[in-house]
């Protein structure tokens, strides 16, 4: 048997596509299975709750200062502009819950309004934030 030998011109390459699809098609699944976490724009000082539980976070996010500011998407909004936004977000996810975050010096009152104010934009699954208090 005779062994060709390979003259410089024959030089063998290495075809990457195959990885480069691999890497795109990776690449396009992470992006689409990642949630994006929607932040509120303030940080308050929830209250402590003894049978507080964790949950999943919901894809609505709602902060309540305690002056009785009301916060969503990094942007301070108006009571009645709760509404619009929410159903903004539900008609991306018809199955979107809202995480009200309320500052425990915030007014009830406020807080019965932002409730009303999602409800009215489709979403009946609100969940109020608390900080697991010592028990």
């Amino acid at each position: 048997m005779a062994r060709r030998r390979s003259t410089p011109e024959e030089e063998t390459e290495i075809n990457i596509t195959p990885m480069l699809d691999i890497v795109f098609i990776m690449l396009i699944f992470f992006i689409v299975t990642t949630s994006f976490i929607k932040e509120t724009g303030i940080d308050v000082n929830r209250p402590e709750a003894q049978t507080a539980a964790k949950k999943e976070r919901g894809n609505i996010l709602i902060a309540i200062s305690s002056s009785g500011q009301v916060w969503m998407q990094k942007k301070q909004v108006e009571l009645e502009q709760v509404r619009y936004f929410v159903e903004d977000a539900v008609a991306e996810n018809p199955e979107s819950s809202v995480v009200i975050i309320a500052d425990e010096e915030a007014d009830t009152g406020m807080l019965i309004d932002v409730m009303d104010q999602v409800r009215l934009g489709g979403v009946s699954n609100i969940s109020v934030a608390a900080e697991e208090g010592a028990g």
